[in-house]
């Protein structure tokens, strides 16, 4: 299984406006984990100033972006998908252990 993660930039005011979209989100999230397109996802910093979320399919992690309430009402300035290339851990799609 290949890794693509979703990137987010967050917009300044984003802790201040995500309590209004914060559930339609998180539904699309939990909706998302539960077809299996989603592994894991959130934010990023103290104070928050990112959003990683993992997906195992990129068109689904920009489908997810194209229809994020976050990133319809502007909580986030930019995102881009970007392969992971995974080589360690029990879930790595391309394992690489020492000679």
């Amino acid at each position: 299984m290949n890794h693509y993660l979703l990137i987010y930039d967050l917009a300044a005011d984003y802790l201040e406006r995500r309590p209004d979209f914060r559930a339609e989100h998180l539904a699309l999230a939990w909706r998302s984990a539960d077809e299996g397109s989603l592994v894991l996802g959130g934010p990023v910093g103290d104070p928050v100033e990112s959003a990683l979320l993992l997906f195992n399919d990129a068109d689904k992690a920009a489908a997810f972006a194209g229809e994020d309430p976050y990133v319809l009402n502007g909580l986030v300035r930019s995102w881009r998908v970007a392969p992971w290339i995974t080589v360690v851990g029990e879930s790595a799609a391309t394992p690489i252990r020492p000679a």
